[in-house]
């Protein structure tokens, strides 16, 4: 917190221009010795970037990010300017505060100075300041009015057993023990009945501001013919106790007082105050978690920087989850509140930028926060605890079950990684050397992984370390353990316990996926704890081997020596932990959740590791370990075959080609599309082009965006999926109203219908890049005919103004109604792509978000098949193809049965591309038509299943 005297404050300056008071600043505070020369460049571009103004006639200039190393020590410098000067958008401001702060010391000024400029007539008064001791006066009058009061478990009771609001008064002052003095004042106050049985008592306080809310037990209570259901007693000082009264009458407000009052315990009554009504309100926005893993650490952390970018103060809930307000700007809260996708989040800011903030997290949010926009599909996890294999002791030629986490097989002898022991004093008696002690340890860690940052370039990889790096410098974090070390132990006791306990909570989370963060905590807890006691690292084998450990963090794996690590293996942890997934993307097995036992056995066990089928094999016989090792050649000879061949077409053993492209979410991956294989784009996915931005994309924009990917395809086809939004995806600068059903409401085609000039555009912008480069363009969830032709007289009116010379224009076929009707619409359109995706939740009537029916939400259920089939029979009697562009594209089961019913294109994954056109070579057509006629007759999806399994 910063802190101003008067020899900080200057007054009657006679400068007249913004960039001249700015610069002055930066010179006094050059002067005293606080930052270097150059610093005032910084706070000129930070003014650049964002005006500084914050209301009321005050401004505060400060650096940008870029210019902290010229910070020395911590500052700030006030210029009064009697005369104003202009500050952009017709502002004018007569106080300037100019901050050097190294990092975020500026917040707690902000907070204050938010308190202090809500003071009415507070810019006549500032204008009217002549002496630095009045400035001073100004800003300090409120000092701490913005502090948060903090209840807790000791400051509220509930249903509290009296008869009369006298009593309940009597029990509220022996809590708050008040001073003589306080005391009598409070007794000279009555109670005032703010509404809904709920009665306040007040008194000024002679030294810190305190509360106490209390509830009765009985509903019959009455005082002066009102009801008496609850009552707060303050002792004010300042206007902090706002912050409490403004969240007692948001639920008086919302007429739901009576339901604040029965809340059965001090922790629900106060979570319920913290939370408040869930009402609506004018600084808030709401955004719906798009990742399919949800809101774990690595979008956690992006959310973070994202609000660290912003001075405002910045509050996230998850309205699916507690509902309790957190601060965005803490890594540990934000991924504390277990939001998965589909839930919806709401952001509340208040500050300087607090719109601009909102905007901005807003859209990232809706733009996945880095990572791939999913459906909003839930994400069903193994319970580990169900097949967990845990014997005392593991025997020769046993199988220990676990879970696989990354596929593929491992053969080789066993390195047992035991947990390192540290070693350290629980107690400590000098304790700033002990925080001095922590900060270089923490500091240390961070410059590690700032190191391993700046030589990897996997991107999920170096998403994690930046998310490590964001865990270590969490406040929430080092607050306690600083707190600790005040209490006397030590920093590595300190820092342990508290890293344990964090995890401990982490990990007790019912959500699966959030308590597997608990890893992370851990990790960076090890990493800092190996500073702190100076303790040796593990010597590894020096040979290839299996790893087997308690767990093993993400750091450690983006550390390891691939050539030499074969598979892993962990006691605990899940499927969708960090280490899973970087293990999946370095392409080695791994096996989770194998159980304690796995920790017994000795280095240099043979042992085979399969990731497919979630086993360890633990010294096998010899046939057993031949088998395998002629299984996992197999398996690589397969992959190589198939990457060798990968620019080879996709002919079955009897002649019949199927073209194989892939699917693209964006433009980032479009280089890899030709060196995979594919033979062009199946499903180009233009959402990316409009989602992550305050508004929609200009025609300049688009422009630029598509043409990389002509360029990348070097000639081969495109296909071009136009604006699909609505349902689970939304525009945060077009925002829809709320539907009931909105898979079933205004989405794709019908949201462009209501918005022309948006689909205009983008048609225009696909017209011109193509050129004479070959564009097929299709419109999504078309459902009826008007729709149609609608799209079609747009696309020909603006295709007479650019005459691209190679386009075609179909339709996605997602709805069975254009399956159904495929014959008349054949008659105009190019092609049909089949979306089996929402086809298939829109024919089962199931919600393919749903965990509940995703075993019976199949796409290769018969009815489904039935209307591909009727689609490409359609199409082919007309002389057109069609393609499949949904997941049921790279599934192998479906694949032969695809081929059968005469789909022409498959456009899948880019790692299934060279894996598909491979398994198109190993099937005759003959035999997939024979396939597709039985599959068509099953009676459901698990029969169709095993019909095609019998037949591989």
């Amino acid at each position: 917190m910063l802190f101003l005297t008067a020899q900080d404050v200057k007054t009657g300056v006679p400068l007249a221009d913004k960039t001249t008071v700015i610069q002055a600043l930066a010179d006094w505070l050059e002067q005293d010795g606080h930052v270097a020369a150059g610093y005032g460049a910084g706070m000129l571009a930070r003014e650049a970037q964002t005006a500084t103004y914050l209301g009321q006639g005050i401004a505060i200039p400060h650096g940008t990010q870029e210019s902290r190393h010229l910070i020395k020590k911590t500052g700030i410098k006030a210029m009064h300017l009697p005369n104003g000067v202009p500050w952009g958008d017709g502002e004018k401001v007569y106080l300037v505060l100019g901050i050097a702060a190294g990092s975020d010391e500026h917040l707690g000024l902000l907070k204050q100075l938010a308190g202090t400029l809500s003071r009415d007539g507070l810019a006549e008064q500032v204008k009217a300041a002549r002496e630095p001791q009045e400035v001073l006066q100004l800003l300090q009058d409120d000092a701490g009015s913005t502090t948060e009061w903090m209840l807790n478990a000791g400051q509220v009771a509930v249903k509290v057993s009296v008869s009369a609001l006298e009593q309940l008064v009597e029990q509220a002052v022996s809590r708050l023990l008040l001073s003589p003095d306080e005391e009598k004042k409070l007794q000279q106050h009555e109670a005032v009945h703010i509404g809904q049985g709920w009665w306040l008592k007040q008194t000024p306080a002679d030294d810190k501001p305190r509360a106490v809310l209390l509830t009765t037990a009985s509903s019959a209570i009455e005082h002066r013919q009102q009801p008496v259901s609850g009552l707060l007693v303050l002792a004010v000082k300042g206007v902090g106790h706002k912050t409490l009264l403004t969240q007692m009458t948001e639920w008086l407000v919302a007429g739901r007082g009576a339901e604040l009052a029965g809340q059965d315990s001090a922790e629900a009554l106060i979570a319920a105050l913290e939370r408040g009504p869930l009402s609506a309100a004018t600084n808030e926005r709401a955004a719906v978690v798009r990742n399919e893993y949800g809101l774990h650490a690595r979008p956690g952390a992006a959310l973070v920087q994202s609000a660290k970018q912003f001075e405002a103060e910045i509050k996230i809930r998850n309205l699916d989850g507690d509902g309790r307000w957190v601060s965005a700007k803490s890594l540990m809260k934000v991924i504390g509140l277990g939001a998965k996708a589909g839930h919806q989040l709401v952001f509340r800011a208040e500050g300087q930028d607090a719109e601009e903030a909102l905007n901005a997290l807003e859209e990232a949010v809706s733009g996945g926060l880095g990572e791939e926009l999913a459906t909003l599909a839930a994400v069903a996890e193994a319970d580990a605890t169900d097949i967990l294999h845990e014997p005392d002791d593991i025997a020769a030629n046993t199988r220990v079950r676990g879970v696989s986490a990354s596929p593929g097989i491992a053969i080789g002898p066993v390195f047992v990684d035991a947990p390192v022991e540290f070693e350290y004093p629980q107690q400590a008696e000098d304790a700033r050397a002990e925080q001095r002690k922590l900060n270089t340890a923490i500091e240390q860690a961070s410059t590690e992984l700032a190191a391993t940052l700046s030589r990897i370039n996997a991107p999920q990889a170096r998403d994690m370390m930046a998310m490590h790096r964001e865990l270590l410098a969490d406040p929430s974090l080092t607050q306690g353990v600083s707190c600790r070390i005040k209490q006397g132990m030590s920093a590595a006791a300190a820092w342990w316990s508290e890293i344990d306990s964090v995890a401990i909570r982490q990990a007790a989370s019912p959500d699966a996926l959030l308590a597997e963060r608990a890893a992370d905590i851990r990790d960076i807890g090890r990493r800092v704890m190996a500073r702190l006691c100076d303790s040796n690292p593990v010597v590894t084998p020096d040979h290839p081997y299996l790893w087997v450990a308690q767990d093993i963090g993400p750091s450690q794996l983006v550390n390891l020596d691939p050539g030499r690590v074969l598979g892993l293996v962990t006691v605990g942890g899940g499927a969708s932990s960090h280490s899973a997934i970087l293990a999946r993307s370095l392409g080695i097995p791994l096996l989770v959740a194998a159980g304690g036992a796995v920790m017994t056995l000795q280095s240099g066990t043979e042992a085979i590791l399969n990731g497919d089928d979630g086993t360890l094999w633990v010294a096998p016989e010899v046939s057993v370990l031949e088998q395998a090792r002629v299984c996992q050649q197999g398996e690589r000879d397969l992959a190589d075959l198939a990457w060798a061949h990968r620019h080879e077409p996709a002919i079955t053993r009897d002649g019949y080609r199927v073209e194989v492209a892939a699917n693209l979410g964006n433009t980032a991956r479009a280089a890899e599309v030709v060196e995979a294989g594919a033979e062009g784009v199946g499903l180009l996915r233009t959402e990316f082009v409009f989602m992550a931005r305050r508004s929609a994309p200009d025609l300049d924009a688009q422009l630029a965006a598509y043409r990389s990917v002509f360029d990348a395809l070097d000639g081969r086809p495109l296909v071009v999926r136009t604006l699909d939004v609505g349902g689970d995806k939304s525009l945060p600068y077009w925002p829809e109203p709320k539907e009931g059903n909105p898979f079933l409401g205004v989405r794709g085609i019908r949201l462009c219908m209501q918005k022309p000039a948006l689909l205009e555009t983008q048609l225009r912008a696909l017209l011109m890049a193509a050129g004479d480069r070959p564009l097929r363009i299709m419109f999504p969830m078309v459902a009826d005919w008007s729709e149609w032709r609608w799209a079609r007289s747009l696309f020909d009116k603006i295709q007479a103004e650019v005459q691209a010379t190679n386009v075609q224009l179909g339709i996605m076929v997602e709805v069975p109604s254009v399956a159904l009707n495929a014959g008349v619409f054949a008659q105009e359109v190019d092609f049909f792509s089949i979306g089996t995706n929402d086809l298939t939740q829109y024919t089962l009537a199931m919600d393919r978000g749903s965990a509940e029916l995703a075993a019976l939400s199949d796409g290769l259920n018969p009815a489904v098949l039935r209307l591909i089939k009727m689609t490409v029979d359609a199409a082919h009697a007309e002389g057109k193809w069609v393609g499949v562009c949904g997941e049921l594209g790279s599934d192998p089961v479906a694949l032969p049965l695809l081929v059968g019913l005469g789909v022409d294109e498959l456009s899948v994954t880019l790692r299934r591309v060279p894996l598909v056109k491979a398994q198109v070579r190993e099937w005759s057509l003959s035999s997939c038509r024979q396939l597709a006629e039985q599959a068509l007759k099953a009676s459901d999806a698990p029969t169709v299943r095993q019909l095609v399994g019998a037949a591989r």
